[in-house]
């Protein structure tokens, strides 16, 4: 007697979970999808092809991407961090009043639309994806338990799309034009066919790409081709001139403009970057940066001291500063945005490009990185940071357990403690190695300061406390902050975890610095 079939399901289940960082920053990129999987973009920036349909891919965007489908990946920053689900397909059937299972791949049994999520309570369910990540690491749930979590986050997902789903038509033409542009930049492009690909006027669209991208479509194609320069510059049988022609440059001329007004220097330099002598005027470190890169730095000077602009002590210290500088002679001088009053000063020395200003360490890096052609080198350091900071969150989890800490750094009169957020210091403690913050740590804010006398009691495990010298007064101030009864009646104090450490806050922006924090850390844990 044949079965009969009374119902058929489909079911989805989670095989595995993994945090990602893709770095191929303007290069194409295609890829064979392996299994089925949601994707989600919890950093970076960039355009996604699935299949034939172009998206965006930003912050909180998710995907579903099935097996064997193909992709293109083109990226707007230095690298997208994201996260990875992937899953299994099983449809379950009743035959003869007994239920029976089968992996299956057919387009019928789906339960997502395949292709970007549309989402309406996306940080929502961004959430219940990390935290999902979070107790796979660290084994907080059985297998069964994992998948009971991931079920309740896939009926959160299942609810939260409209039945029709939502297309912006505007955005999704835009997408497929930025798109075209990647394909065909070498190419002369008319505004009306990029326009005619997005299903707009020519007004509309590039009103509406400015509005989604914040430049305008010519400025985006020009970015575009200069990207694609840089490898050709690199070649020694190029010319400036065969370079810009090759990437859509009509004008060699026009070329170097657009390239110097991008890259911070002409071709002809960066055609050289690995010989020029650099000469940094940064506060946040760049020396290390470059010492990282096995890139000597000729000078490195930092005129933003936190002294009173234009009084004489000042107007000294900026007169030596600037003679060492000048005594380097450096090719090319790197600088950030506190010396951007000095940007004339600078330029007279030598040529000077002014960082962006940005609170990721990594970002900032790799356009050092590339300013001086160590592109490798960086990815390199970016791999062994990450299994550093592994192996040491596992051995502080080991030492430490839930114990709290507090990162201090004391001024003259004055404390200064380090948030939970938006500094590379915080992020490598609380984000990376996963440490406790103590009950005076903000949660929500970069750092805040206290007067020494008064400090609000606070109780916390371990304090570890940087005495900024370069001002008149920590001494003293370290002692009277000894001497205070809030200091002395503390958890830590009383249990000698009290631990004196070098400037981490200066060393937080540089593969080496941040190398260097974890070897404290561990070294200041070890005998506990």
């Amino acid at each position: 007697m044949s079965s009969f079939v009374q119902a058929q399901y489909p079911l989805v289940f989670l095989s595995s979970i993994h945090k990602r960082r893709y770095r191929q920053p303007n290069n194409l990129q295609t890829f064979i999808v392996p299994g089925d999987m949601i994707l989600v973009i919890t950093a970076g920036n960039g355009i996604i092809r699935i299949g034939k349909e172009v998206f965006t891919l930003q912050l909180n965007h998710s995907f579903y991407l099935r097996e064997s489908s193909e992709i293109e990946v083109i990226l707007e920053s230095s690298y997208v961090d994201y996260y990875i689900m992937v899953l299994n397909r099983v449809t379950a059937a009743k035959r003869n009043g007994k239920w029976a299972y089968s992996v299956t791949h057919s387009d019928k049994s789906e339960l997502l639309p395949p292709g970007k999520l549309p989402l309406t309570n996306i940080k929502q369910a961004v959430e219940r994806v990390k935290q999902l990540y979070v107790d796979s690491r660290n084994h907080a749930k059985h297998a069964a338990g994992l998948q009971l979590q991931f079920q309740s986050l896939l009926q959160f997902i299942l609810q939260d799309i409209p039945e029709q789903g939502i297309v912006e038509t505007a955005s999704k033409g835009i997408d497929q034009s930025i798109g075209y542009m990647y394909k065909h930049y070498h190419e002369k492009i008319k505004l009306d066919v990029l326009a005619d690909i997005a299903g707009l006027t020519e007004t509309s669209y590039s009103r509406s790409f400015k509005k989604a991208k914040g430049v305008s479509p010519v400025e985006y194609l020009n970015q575009i081709r200069i990207d694609s320069s840089k490898q050709l510059l690199q070649q020694q049988d190029c010319s400036v001139k065969e370079v810009a022609d090759s990437v859509g440059f009509g004008n060699e001329f026009y070329f170097s403009k657009m390239f110097k007004r991008s890259i911070g220097m002409s071709p002809s330099f960066y055609m050289r970057r690995q010989q020029l002598k650099i000469g940094a005027a940064s506060c946040f470190h760049y020396h290390n940066n470059l010492r990282s890169l096995g890139v000597k730095e000729y000078a490195a000077i930092n005129c933003h001291r936190n002294l009173p602009y234009y009084t004489d002590e000042y107007n000294r210290m900026l007169s030596n500063q600037l003679n060492e500088l000048r005594n380097a002679r450096p090719d090319i001088i790197l600088a950030d945005y506190r010396h951007t009053l000095l940007y004339e000063q600078l330029k007279q020395i030598a040529p000077t490009i002014l960082l962006d200003y940005t609170m990721d360490w990594r970002k900032n890096h790799m356009r050092i990185a590339e300013l001086v052609g160590r592109e490798k080198e960086a990815q390199q350091h970016f791999s062994q940071l990450e299994q550093k900071v592994n192996y040491a969150r596992k051995m502080l989890a080991l030492k430490l357990g839930d114990e709290t800490l507090s990162v201090i750094r004391l001024y003259d009169h004055q404390l200064r403690v380090q948030g939970l957020t938006d500094h590379p210091l915080n992020d490598l403690l609380f984000s990376e190695l996963g440490l406790k913050p103590s009950s005076i740590v903000p949660l929500h804010e970069r750092l805040k300061d206290f007067a020494i006398d008064k400090m609000p009691p606070f109780e916390t495990d371990h304090i570890f406390l940087h005495k900024h010298l370069q001002l008149a007064g920590p001494e003293e101030s370290f002692s009277r902050l000894q001497q205070s009864q809030s200091w002395q009646g503390m958890k830590a104090i009383r249990n000698n975890r009290f631990y004196l450490i070098s400037n981490w806050i200066g060393l937080s922006w540089s593969p080496e610095g941040q190398n260097q924090i974890i070897d404290e850390l561990l070294e200041r844990t070890k005998s506990l």
